[in-house]
C-alpha cells in the first residue's frame, strides 16, 4: 500500500494513504458484476423452463386380444384411454417389445415395433376391415367415421378420455408388435412362427415425444 508522509506544523509525521479507496470500489464493483450475472441466470433458466414441454398426465390400458377382428379370432391390440389429458396423435410414439421362445420355429429373437405419424399406412388390399389404406392404430369410433376416414387414421386425431385405438386384425397387430413394414406379407402361421400365442407377454411403451416422456409403460399378456 502506497503512503505519502508529511509534517505537520508540530514536525509530527502524518500518513495519508491514497488509495485507502480502492477496497471499497472493488467490492462494490465485485457486487454489481456478481448482480449482473445472477440476473442472467435467472432469466436463461426461467426461459428454459417455459420452454420445456411437460407432458400430459393421462391413464391409459393397453390390452391384446386374440379373438378380435371381424371373423373374432384375430390379434389386435386396444389402447384405450381412461381419462386425463387430451393428446394429439401426432405426438404419440407406441413402441413394443416380444422375445420369441427358444422352442419355436425361428427360436428365440427379440422382435420390436415403433408406431408414429410418420409409419406409413396400410394398403387396403392387406386389410379385412377396410376398402381403404389405413394408419394404425385408427380411432375405433363410427361416429367419426370408418377404418381409413378423414379422422380415424392415427396421426388425424386427438386421442382423448373415452377413446378406443386399435390395430384392427393380425396385420396391423404384426406391424405394431413384430416391427415388419407395412408393406411386408403375412401368413396364417406368421404368429406361430413367433411362439406368439394367448399367454404372450409383449412390452409396450407409449411416449408423448414433444418431452420424449413415457405416458404408459407395461407388460401386456396376451388374452
Amino acid at each position: 500500500m502506497k503512503k505519502r508522509i508529511e509534517k505537520n506544523n508540530n514536525q509530527k509525521d502524518i500518513s495519508y494513504n491514497d488509495f485507502a479507496v480502492s477496497p471499497v470500489i472493488g467490492v462494490m464493483l465485485m457486487l454489481v458484476v456478481t448482480i449482473i450475472i445472477a440476473s442472467f441466470v435467472a432469466v436463461f433458466a426461467g426461459s428454459a423452463a417455459d420452454s420445456t414441454t411437460s407432458a400430459p398426465s393421462a391413464s391409459l390400458d393397453v390390452s391384446i386380444i386374440s379373438n378380435g377382428g371381424d371373423t373374432k379370432d384375430q390379434y389386435v391390440m386396444l389402447i384405450k384411454h381412461l381419462g386425463g389429458d387430451s393428446i394429439p396423435s401426432n405426438d404419440i410414439q407406441i413402441m413394443s417389445y416380444y422375445t420369441s421362445p427358444s422352442t419355436c420355429t425361428n427360436g428365440k429373437e427379440m422382435l420390436s415395433g415403433s408406431i408414429t405419424q410418420g409409419t406409413p399406412a396400410i394398403s387396403a388390399s392387406k386389410l379385412s376391415y377396410s376398402d381403404q389404406d389405413v394408419k394404425i392404430p385408427y380411432l375405433n369410433n363410427l361416429a367419426v367415421g370408418s377404418p381409413g376416414d378423414s379422422g380415424t387414421n392415427f396421426g388425424e386425431y386427438t386421442f382423448s378420455a373415452g377413446d378406443v385405438l386399435s390395430t384392427g386384425d393380425d396385420f396391423g397387430t404384426a406391424v405394431a408388435i413384430f416391427g415388419i413394414t407395412t408393406t411386408s406379407d403375412i401368413d396364417d402361421n406368421e404368429f406361430l412362427e413367433y411362439g406368439f400365442c394367448r399367454g404372450s407377454s409383449v412390452e409396450v411403451n407409449i411416449i408423448y415425444t414433444p418431452s420424449q416422456t413415457s405416458i404408459y409403460k407395461g407388460m401386456v399378456t396376451v388374452v
